[in-house]
C-alpha cells in the first residue's frame, strides 16, 4: 500500500483508508484542511495513509486546536486588561517626531497608564515592569501571587492538600488536575494503540512516541529526546551532582523520587501487585514489563538461536552471549560484564560495604542475592 501524503510504501495492516475512518472528522477534511491538498474518491491517486502520517496529522490538528484557544484566551485577556478605542488608525498616518518617544494612553481598570513608541515604527506592547524579585534566585515577577506561589519552589510549602491520598501540592491548579486521576475517567485514546489519558496534553505527548520524533537535543553528548523535559532530566546526569543520599547505604541520587523508589529495596515495600499472579513489585514499570509475561506475545526474536523475548533490552543483553561482548569494565580489577547491574554489585566487593544482614544471625552482605541464600540455611538450622 503507497502513502498518499509520503508517497512511501507499508503493508496493508499498517495503513488507513482515507474515506473509511470511523473518527467523526474524516481524514478526507482534515487532510484539505491542514495540508491543503485536495482530496477526492476515485482520482486514481493513493487512498491510504501509513500510520506514521496520520500521527504527524494528528498532531498538527492538536496543535492548530490549541493555537486557536490560546488566540482567542489571549483576545479576551487583552479585551479586559486594555480598553482600546476601536478606531482604526494608519500607520502612515503616524508622524513620527524627532523626540525620543510618542506618548500613547490606554484605560486600565479606570487608571491612566502610560506606554510609549519607541523612534522605529516597530509597536513594544511588553513593555511591562516586574516589581517584584525573588530574594533567593534573583527571578523578577509582574504579579506579587506570582512571587507568592514562586517562594515555594525554594521553601518546600505545599499547601494544597488532596483529600483522598494526602498528596500535597504548592499550586492550586495542580490539585485541580491531581483530582482527576481518582475519577479514573480518561477521555482522550489513542487511535493508534488505543491507550486512554487523563488529559489531552499527555496524549500529544504520548502520539510523539509513535511517530519517532524527537526534537530536543543535548548538547554535550547529542542524544536527541522527544519531551523537553526529558531533555532537562537528562542533563543533570552531566552535572555529576547527586544531592538525594540514601541514610542506609549512602547511595546517592539525582531526583528525589529515585530516592523514594530505592528506598523500597530496604523497606521490602512492593505497592504494585499483578492482578493476574498476584506478584508484588516495588516499581510501576515493573508491574508493566511484567504484565507482557501473560499476554504470551514474544515480538523480540535472535537472529541467531530465534529464541524470542517480551522487551527488546533482554534481547540485547541475550545477544551479548553469542557475540562475547562485555562493555562493562571495572576499574579496579578490570574485569568485564556484559549487565551493569552485574558491575554494580561487583564495585560493592571492593568498597566492603554489606547492607544486607541477617535478622537471624546478623550476618551482612554485600548483596541481596547472598542474604537471600544465606537466609534459607539459617532458618532451617534454627528450625531442627
Amino acid at each position: 500500500m503507497e502513502c498518499r501524503l509520503c508517497l512511501g510504501s507499508a503493508p496493508a495492516e499498517s495503513s488507513v483508508s482515507i474515506f473509511g475512518d470511523p473518527h467523526p472528522e474524516h481524514l478526507e477534511q482534515r487532510i484539505r484542511t491542514c495540508c491543503q491538498i485536495q482530496v477526492n474518491r476515485d482520482d486514481g491517486l493513493p487512498d491510504t495513509v501509513c500510520l506514521s502520517c496520520k500521527t504527524n496529522l494528528e498532531l498538527l490538528i492538536s496543535f492548530r486546536k490549541v493555537c486557536f484557544r490560546s488566540n482567542e484566551t489571549s483576545q479576551l485577556r487583552f479585551d479586559d486588561c486594555l480598553k482600546i478605542k476601536t478606531e482604526e488608525v494608519l500607520l502612515e498616518d503616524i508622524i513620527w517626531n524627532d523626540e525620543p518617544s510618542l506618548p500613547t494612553i490606554h484605560q486600565k481598570n479606570s487608571e491612566i497608564c502610560s506606554k510609549t513608541f519607541p523612534n522605529d515604527s516597530k509597536l513594544l506592547l511588553d513593555t511591562r515592569e516586574k516589581p517584584f524579585k525573588c530574594d533567593i534566585c534573583l527571578k523578577s515577577f509582574i504579579r506579587k501571587n506570582k512571587l507568592v506561589i514562586h517562594l515555594r519552589s525554594h521553601t518546600g510549602e505545599k499547601p494544597y492538600k488532596c483529600e483522598i491520598c494526602l498528596k500535597s501540592f504548592s499550586r492550586k491548579c495542580d490539585l485541580g488536575t491531581h483530582k482527576k486521576l481518582h475519577t479514573g475517567i480518561k477521555p482522550h485514546k489513542c487511535d493508534i494503540c488505543l491507550k486512554s489519558f487523563v488529559h489531552k496534553n499527555k496524549l500529544v505527548l504520548h502520539l510523539i512516541t509513535h511517530s519517532g520524533e524527537k526534537p530536543y537535543k543535548c548538547e554535550i553528548c547529542l542524544k536527541w529526546f522527544s519531551r523537553k523535559s526529558d531533555l532537562r532530566t537528562h542533563k543533570k546526569l552531566h552535572t555529576g551532582i547527586k544531592p538525594h543520599k540514601c541514610d542506609i547505604c549512602l547511595k546517592s541520587f539525582i531526583h528525589k523520587y529515585e530516592l523514594m523508589l530505592h528506598l523500597r529495596s530496604h523497606t521490602g515495600e512492593k505497592p504494585y501487585e499483578c492482578k493476574i499472579c498476584l506478584k508484588s513489585f516495588n516499581r510501576k514499570s515493573s508491574l508493566g514489563s511484567h504484565n507482557k509475561l501473560h499476554t504470551g506475545i514474544k515480538p523480540h526474536k535472535c537472529n541467531i538461536c530465534l529464541k524470542s523475548f517480551v522487551q527488546k533490552n533482554v534481547l540485547v543483553l541475550h545477544l551479548r552471549s553469542h557475540t562475547g561482548e562485555k562493555p562493562y569494565k571495572c576499574e579496579i580489577c578490570l574485569k568485564s560484564f556484559t549487565q551493569k547491574s552485574s558491575l554494580r554489585s561487583h564495585n560493592k566487593l571492593h568498597t566492603g560495604i554489606k547492607p544486607h544482614k541477617c535478622n537471624i544471625c546478623f550476618k551482612s552482605f554485600s548483596r541481596k542475592s547472598g542474604l537471600k541464600g544465606h537466609t534459607k540455611y539459617c532458618t532451617l538450622g534454627k528450625m531442627e
